[in-house]
């Protein structure tokens, strides 16, 4: 048999075990697999190699070789975890860690608009994806806005709990995005070694009126979402390019 074709039935071994396993699985040791499936260890490992470069597979170091989980991409438009995940026919389910109503602190009666002491719920969700952890969220809601909030209207969508319930539409919001270190509970809830990167969004979400209802500091996994961002050059800064360059020509 030429190295080829072992190659090509290492690989479509490979391909069937990897339809049998779960997402984020590990895959048996290199010497196992080429046993199983006949072949040598070399060319095992260069079909492994061709499937990493596939994005099929992912090795960790120190600890193997595992089946990828789906990276989720989103476009940074305002749009509901909920509704995200369903546009790419993933399951979410939401786990509600807290919810308390509190007295708002300075920075947090600033930007929401409200008087400082008065009421919020802060609210912690699980965001899961198939049931894979993908998201913390903190959420400090007005009370103001929001006068009733409970764990069983946290289970789904909050923007649309909000709009069916107090006609509240969520239409724009503020964001800001920097990498994250999460601790150690942060970690063991979204189920990642400590000392992972992560992706942190606070936001500021603004109703219909233009009115701040709610801020929120989410923590995402790195290893399964990514933010997709597209940039044009202004008509200002196209036009000053195209004179700089005619002037250059001249």
């Amino acid at each position: 048999m030429s190295i080829d074709s072992a190659q090509q039935r290492a690989r479509r071994s490979l391909l069937g075990l990897l339809a049998e396993l779960p997402r984020g699985s590990k895959l048996p040791g290199e010497r196992l697999l080429a046993e199983d499936f006949g072949v040598c260890r070399m060319t095992m490992r260069r079909a492994i190699e061709e499937l990493i470069l596939d994005g099929r597979l992912e090795r960790h170091a120190r600890s193997g070789t595992y089946i990828r989980r789906p990276i989720i991409s989103s476009e940074m438009r305002l749009k509901s975890f909920t509704e995200e995940l369903q546009l790419r026919g993933i399951v979410p389910s939401t786990e509600v860690i807290s919810l308390k109503r509190i007295r708002a602190n300075k920075e947090v009666a600033y930007n929401l608009k409200i008087r400082e002491q008065e009421n919020i719920y802060v609210a912690i969700r699980l965001r899961l994806g198939d049931g894979i952890p993908i998201a913390l969220e903190t959420l400090r809601i007005s009370c103001r806005a929001i006068p009733i909030v409970t764990q069983e209207n946290l289970g789904g969508s909050i923007y649309e709990f909000f709009a069916d319930s107090y006609n509240v539409k969520i239409l724009s919001a503020q964001s800001a995005i920097s990498a994250y270190k999460p601790k150690v509970k942060e970690s063991e809830l979204l189920q990642i070694t400590l000392g992972t990167p992560c992706l942190l969004i606070k936001m500021i979400d603004f109703d219909q009126r233009l009115k701040p209802v709610m801020t929120a500091e989410c923590i995402y996994r790195s290893d399964l979402y990514e933010l997709q961002l597209e940039l044009s050059a202004s008509p200002i800064s196209v036009e000053l390019n195209s004179r700089s360059t005619r002037k250059s020509a001249g």
